[in-house]
């Protein structure tokens, strides 16, 4: 709960944009369990393609709520996906995830987990079956102080945003403090290093899996969508892609074209977090990561989905999973290909 603390205090203070019209889409709730904040594709599979969704409740107050869900996209109904082989008295509090078939054709989830009361902070790896979910792997290190989302590629090298420097800093936010980061784990010498630093929270990140030459990823307080490029630890470098407020979940379309979500109104971010009544507007970006060149695709000003925070395109559909509420929004998106 502490990174939702710390999340609204940020942009509390961070200043509304009007938000962009866009073509009005018809769109269907799809139930989840509460707080899908992220989602991925799953088309592994020859019976149906799904979506998977990382869901925790983070309302105070609400039962707890920890699972990996299934979308079934033939019926769009969901379920809970058992997860087995765990060890003994793991805490799993699921938040960013992503889904990596490696060079073996090994499908695998690479989740960040937390456990606050430990203060332990951690990368989950399961392999992904049809009706399940089996613990293969579980990182740590000193250098996940407080990650928000990760991605992997299909060699197993995997990027994480740090969003503080300290976990739940308030501080940090308050005075824009470039303390975040995106840290790499190189699977051959099993270390960690920071290949990005002196950032004001940094949030989403994906990585197109194969062939993976660069990394994508967001950062709430600086505005700024970024670049890391090249393909060793020891050169990477980053560059500004494009400027918007509010950045959140990436999720690619093509080797050339991204969808971003964005929180343009902070304030009435920070009040849906306190009451679901309290409407958020939702906006969705569709970048070139080459040229910097953006358009909106989707804006709403949150009665048909507040606080959004990914989207992804299949097949003439748009899905947008969301912060604090149990549904996913799907939207007929045919203009989108």
């Amino acid at each position: 709960m502490k990174f939702v603390f710390q999340f609204f205090i940020a942009l509390s203070f961070t200043s509304c944009s009007i938000i962009p019209a866009t073509t009005q889409r018809n769109s269907i709730r799809i139930s989840v369990g509460p707080g899908p904040e992220d989602i991925v594709l799953d088309t592994s599979s020859t019976s149906y393609p799904r979506l998977l969704a990382s869901c925790t409740q983070r309302r105070k107050g609400q039962p707890a709520y920890n699972e990996i869900c299934e979308v079934n996209l033939n019926n769009n109904s969901f379920k809970a996906l058992k997860r087995t082989n765990e060890p003994e008295g793991m805490i799993f509090h699921p938040h960013g995830f992503d889904l990596v078939k490696n060079k073996t054709g090994e499908l695998l989830l690479y989740c960040v987990s937390h456990n606050e009361e430990k203060k332990e902070h951690s990368i989950i790896i399961y392999r992904v079956f049809a009706n399940h979910l089996e613990f293969k792997e579980k990182l740590d290190s000193p250098l996940l102080v407080s990650p928000n989302d990760v991605t992997a590629s299909c060699t197993g090298e995997i990027f994480v945003t740090n969003d503080a420097g300290k976990r739940g800093s308030a501080i940090e936010s308050l005075l824009k403090l470039k303390r975040s980061n995106v840290v790499h784990y190189n699977s051959d010498t099993q270390k960690w290093d920071i290949v990005a630093n002196k950032l004001c929270y940094a949030n989403g990140i994906a990585i197109n899996h194969c062939p993976s030459d660069y990394v994508i990823f967001s950062t709430v307080r600086s505005n700024k969508l970024y670049m890391l490029q090249n393909s060793t630890v020891e050169k990477y470098s980053k560059k500004i892609i494009a400027q918007l407020k509010g950045l959140d979940n990436i999720t690619y379309i093509n080797d050339k074209e991204i969808l971003v979500t964005a929180h343009l109104n902070q304030i009435a971010f920070l009040k849906h977090y306190k009451n679901a009544n309290n409407l958020s507007p939702t906006v969705v970006y569709r970048v070139n990561i080459h040229t910097g060149e953006y358009q909106p695709v989707y804006s709403d000003n949150g009665s048909a989905i507040s606080g959004a925070s990914t989207a992804l395109y299949y097949k003439g559909k748009l899905y947008m999973s969301q912060v604090f509420e149990p549904f996913l929004l799907e939207c007929d998106a045919e203009d989108m290909k």
